[in-house]
């Protein structure tokens, strides 16, 4: 690319001023009416005629830049096959880290069940042992009252059976009455009949007793097993809950691995494409001098303060030098994508090879080149680029097109006033449209204004180093 002095007017120099006495005088008439032919010459062929600019910004590669840059594009394909390898591996990795994951949950779920088993094990367990001493106890008792009462029938046997010894002459002597002596004996079957009944209830109710006990006893062996099947259950599934997390966590580092690879790739396939953006006419680095020269190009075409200009683009791309490091299908609105495509193809390039903006969180990106057009946009000014600076088509990431766009579309937003709040105005518009007047994005023409400023001193010392 030509320096921007190749279009600058040339210095008047050769018009040969003359000094005498402190004052410049010009040569004879004759001289002074072949200037002013010249003069009109120039003049109506710079009013008329559009920029030539063609071959400062788009011209054809020296056979060697033109392979570097055939070169960089195969690179790029490579890279770009490698950023869908490692797309695909991590959403494989993803979708696997997924499934593992259902099934810890999966794994996590049985073992809170089977802990709550175990509780409720536990629980039955501990009420069984305690039925049981309780029968226990119950049955020591009845066991009690059955030897009590044995021991009082056979007292009762005892002295039955001393009476049934004693004979008539023994038992007249004895008692008083005959009749005292067979009322004892009635007395006697009547408590052995008695405590018969009381044993016969008692042993049944000891073999209740024991029949209960055995049937807790059984129970309680039967929680103790399924006790103990729960917790060898509840073991295996902290072991499989353990192999999960082991394949969880080499599903993780291969994810890292890959996803570094990725970044890695991106960034490569990043780089290759700013140097055929370069190649292709890209802005790339340019000095404020420089951007001064062509944004006083564009204060002629459009009345926009240069130092306005050149503070939009810088908060915009930096002059060109940040234009975006992401594809367009990823970071671009769907509806723009075909626009795009278009313009790139009309411009013989490769849109897979030309950076735009990415997406920011609060919407889509898709922005190109240094004045930070979308593709709708840029349509919409397309001719009138053309009409200036004599590139047909322009390219949104040339650098003087670029230039020439933002100011056509400051002027159309009444920067063209060229005071601050006309400025401020056409600022907010440029980066809301619509929506310029929303107090939460006041940030964007404040700070354009305030670089302006900025720049507006910059210039100052540039003119007057000239």
């Amino acid at each position: 690319m030509k320096k921007i002095e190749d279009i600058k007017p040339k210095s008047l120099a050769f018009f040969n001023f003359k000094r005498k006495n402190n004052y410049f005088y010009f040569l004879n008439a004759k001289d002074l009416k072949i200037i002013f032919l010249i003069l009109l010459f120039i003049g109506i062929n710079f009013a008329f005629a559009p920029l030539s600019f063609t071959q400062i910004t788009q011209k054809t590669l020296p056979p060697e830049l033109e392979a570097k840059k055939k070169s960089l594009e195969a690179q790029l394909q490579e890279v770009l096959k490698e950023i869908e390898n490692y797309k695909k591996e991590i959403n494989k990795i993803r979708s696997q880290k997924r499934s593992i994951q259902q099934e810890i949950n999966l794994v996590n779920s049985q073992i809170k069940k089977t802990e709550l088993e175990i509780q409720a094990i536990n629980l039955q367990i501990k009420n069984l042992n305690k039925k049981i001493e309780e029968t226990k106890k119950s049955i020591n008792l009845t066991e009690e009252k059955i030897k009590k009462s044995k021991d009082y029938l056979l007292v009762s046997l005892r002295y039955y059976y001393q009476l049934r010894q004693r004979s008539i002459i023994e038992v007249f002597l004895a008692e008083a009455r005959l009749s005292d002596y067979f009322s004892q004996f009635y007395y006697l079957q009547k408590v052995q009949e008695s405590i018969n009944n009381e044993l016969d209830k008692l042993k049944e109710l000891n073999e209740i007793l024991n029949k209960q006990k055995t049937k807790l006893e059984n129970q309680l062996e039967e929680q103790n097993n399924l006790l103990m099947l729960s917790k060898i259950k509840y073991q295996e599934l902290q072991e499989l809950k353990n192999e999960k997390n082991k394949l969880l966590a080499q599903a993780q580092k291969l994810e890292r691995e890959y996803s570094k690879k990725l970044e890695e790739s991106e960034r490569t396939a990043t780089q290759i494409r700013q140097e055929i953006y370069k190649l292709a006419g890209g802005a790339g680095p340019i000095t404020f001098g420089e951007a001064y020269e062509y944004a006083k190009i564009v204060e002629k075409y459009t009345g926009v303060r240069p130092a306005f200009l050149l503070a939009v683009l810088h908060y915009e791309s930096k002059l060109g030098q940040n234009v975006g490091t992401c594809h367009y299908k990823e970071a671009m609105k769907p509806s723009e994508r075909p626009i795009f495509e278009e313009i790139v193809k009309e411009l013989g390039l490769d849109p897979n090879k030309m950076p735009v903006s990415c997406k920011p969180w609060y919407g889509w990106g898709g922005a190109m080149g240094p004045a930070q057009f979308i593709p709708s946009t840029w349509m919409k000014y397309k001719e009138r680029i053309a009409r200036i600076t004599g590139n047909n088509p322009p390219s949104p990431w040339n650098i003087l097109d670029s230039f020439v766009a933002a100011g056509l579309y400051l002027k159309d937003a009444g920067a063209d006033a060229r005071n601050y709040s006309s400025e401020w105005k056409a600022a907010m518009i440029y980066f809301a449209g619509s929506n310029w007047n929303n107090p939460s994005l006041r940030f964007y023409g404040d700070d354009v204004m305030s670089i302006a400023q900025r720049f507006e001193e910059d210039i100052r010392i540039l003119e007057r180093s000239k």
